[in-house]
């Protein structure tokens, strides 16, 4: 007669099991986050100094990086709302603008030049964390200066886009919000790991 072995299913961590209630993981959003934003940043440097001399050859290939450039933002403003939903669990009522506005507020005129970085400001510190906040300050600066300044200056060039100030600000753009996503999704996860560790 065979004996029958049966095995127990491998019981999840304590950090899965706090992710699994109303808190969602944003570590995987964050990870293809940083990648996409670097890859397509490279890839528009690297067609704005080989083409941006030339204006038309440089608008004939903006549909190479700009799948990735949505790509990129897509993916972005579904980290960011996942980050916005974890920090409302975090810190009920702490926030400045809803759960909805997280995404919207960067489509609205106006209010997309300053609503977003209070909201990003929010959740880091509904993520426990009180200092460190240049991260967020620099890079959000960043982001001005490579909406405004960039869309400044291709209307003075006439569309050229091969200036070392654009390829500059791209990268320094680039690096920045790598590192605010990095730090905006590392302090939420210390939280839920803090939260894990502590006996129910």
């Amino acid at each position: 007669m065979e004996s029958t072995v049966v095995r127990e299913a491998p019981r999840p961590s304590p950090r899965a099991v706090a992710y699994s209630g109303v808190l969602v993981d944003p570590r995987p959003l964050a990870v293809a986050t940083q990648i996409l934003v670097l890859v397509s940043t490279v890839v528009q440097v690297v067609l704005a100094l080989t083409l941006g001399s030339n204006p038309t050859r440089f608008a004939n290939a903006a549909g190479i990086y700009g799948i990735g450039t949505i790509a990129a933002v897509a993916v972005f403003l579904l980290w960011f709302r996942r980050c916005r939903r974890n920090a409302e669990v975090l810190a009920p009522g702490g926030h400045r603008y809803p759960v909805g506005r997280a995404v919207w507020s960067w489509f609205t005129p106006l209010v997309m030049w300053w609503a977003p970085r209070r909201i990003t400001l929010d959740i880091w510190r509904a993520g426990g964390s009180v200092g460190g906040a240049w991260v967020i300050e620099a890079w959000w600066v960043a982001w001005l200066a490579n909406s405004a300044g960039v869309v400044a200056y291709s209307f003075i060039s006439h569309g050229k886009g091969d200036s070392p100030y654009v390829a500059v600000v791209h990268l320094v753009g680039a690096v920045l919000a790598v590192l605010m996503v990095r730090q905006v999704t590392a302090a939420q996860d210390v939280m839920v790991g803090a939260a894990a560790a502590t006996p129910a």
